[in-house]
């Protein structure tokens, strides 16, 4: 990546190569992980009501102007906003989101690296057999060793970094649409492997009536907070990734239809595996609400007890690693976007800058969950309850992604004319007038109660 107008020097090849670069950004431990504990701890298909409803009202929205901006832009997440702000007669402070949504997106990676490493040494764990004979105390066990060996996980950190760097040094067409394009169709082969023999060896129908019979009495405004969340950061809006990703894009690719694509695959994805795991989970009797620890605990006492778990543990974790790399590829290549333009760097030197600098700051990660587990930076509230790696979590995902979300959206929706929005929307005059109000007034009201009830 050269220094200026690198971005519009590069493309993807096609709009499959978009799509699917899209929807592995997307696609993260938030679908495969996240989701199904997030389900598990409130309520079931309550949850999954609201984050539906929160997809398509708040988080599509919010992604079909983080493309808009990318495509009018034609830059890097930065400049792109600069660029708008300046075309628009507006004050380039007005672009302040994509500032916010690179930091986000460093900040994110910084910790997504070392829980990615989890997975990674949990895949050697399956292919090594480690889950035989397993039940709930030696699987906490088993997790909690992981936890306390910090040279195990920066080991993972670091391999895991590294395929970044090999796959993003080869630009975007050669390393991150090629990457992609084998991952996102090959995770979702695994995924409906793994749903198929959830609902053949497991407990279909309590996992089906788990996630779509909605039991309004446990709706709480906990439960809602915790669905519009998800639902907001499932997708991937808040990180400046669509904003890079919309300034690599064809301008006959029509928005709204992307937007709706990616924000539909996501949520089938999650509901997808959410399904697959519950199924299993039921199956062996174990319980669904087991919180963060529920793939890294929960599931390999179940992969312990089911026929052929050995090969679906290698098969899910597999998948789970594929989630897990996509969307570290999109988080990598929003700041090396970044670095290459605002500091003059070519694209090796910027993947090397980012890249290194990242996993130095992804170390107190690493040493929040052992050596320094009892450490915190000071007596505050907001300090004294959090480790290291709680407070990079809090400041990313309840701080920066919806500042960072609101941001954009009030400003590609009231400072862009509507001519211009229309014009690179490319749907229907119906689908821009109904995006273009979700994207004014109901979007922003979602992100602002978000943002201040999670504070």
């Amino acid at each position: 990546m050269q220094a200026s107008g690198e971005a519009s020097q590069q493309h993807w090849s096609s709009y499959y190569g978009f799509m699917l670069a899209c929807i592995g950004a997307a696609v993260g431990l938030g679908n495969i992980w996240k989701f199904p504990y997030m389900v598990g701890a409130n309520g079931g298909s309550a949850f999954v009501l609201i984050y539906v409803i929160t997809v398509l009202a708040i988080a599509i929205p919010v992604a079909a102007a983080e493309i808009i901006l990318g495509r009018l832009g034609q830059s890097g997440p930065v400049e792109s906003l600069h660029i708008i702000a300046r075309q628009e007669n507006k004050p380039t402070w007005f672009g302040i989101g994509g500032d916010v949504g690179v930091l986000a997106s460093y900040l994110l990676l910084s910790f997504y690296s070392v829980i990615a490493g989890w997975v990674m040494s949990y895949l050697y764990r399956a292919a090594a057999g480690s889950f035989s004979n397993l039940n709930n105390e030696a699987s906490n066990g088993l997790f909690n060793q992981l936890l306390a060996d910090p040279g195990e996980m920066i080991a993972a950190q670091f391999l895991f970094v590294a395929l970044i760097a090999v796959v993003l040094t080869r630009g975007i067409s050669g390393g991150l649409e090629r990457a992609n394009g084998f991952m996102m169709p090959a995770l979702f082969i695994m995924l409906l492997g793994i749903a198929a023999y959830g609902w053949i060896a497991g407990d279909a129908d309590a996992a089906l009536a788990y996630l779509l019979t909605p039991d309004f009495s446990k709706i709480s405004s906990e439960t809602v907070l915790a669905a519009v969340g998800q639902g907001f950061f499932s997708v991937g809006v808040g990180s400046a990734i669509l904003i890079t990703y919309g300034a690599y894009m064809d301008r006959s690719i029509k928005i709204g239809t992307a937007a709706l694509t990616i924000g539909i695959a996501d949520t089938l994805i999650a509901f997808i595996a959410g399904f697959g795991i519950f199924a299993i989970v039921f199956g062996q009797g174990l319980d669904p609400a087991s919180g963060p620890g529920l793939i890294f605990i929960t599931l390999p006492v179940a992969f312990a007890a089911i026929p052929a778990g050995y090969i679906i543990a290698i098969a899910f974790f597999i998948l789970v690693f594929f989630a897990a790399f996509s969307s570290g590829l999109a988080l990598a290549e929003v700041t090396i976007a970044w670095a290459a333009q605002r500091l003059g760097l070519s694209r090796g030197r910027a993947t090397a800058l980012i890249l290194i600098s990242n996993t130095a700051l992804g170390l107190l990660t690493v040493f929040s969950f052992n050596i320094l587990a009892d450490y915190r930076l000071g007596d505050a509230p907001l300090l004294a309850s959090r480790t290291l790696f709680d407070l990079k979590d809090y400041l990313a995902s309840s701080v920066l992604m919806p500042v960072s979300g609101l941001l954009v959206i009030m400003f590609c929706c009231w400072s862009i004319s509507p001519v211009r929005l229309e014009e690179a929307f490319g749907n229907s005059r119906l689908m821009f007038v109904i995006w273009l109000w979700l994207g004014r007034i109901v979007a922003p009201v979602g992100i602002i109660w978000v943002f201040a009830t999670s504070l």
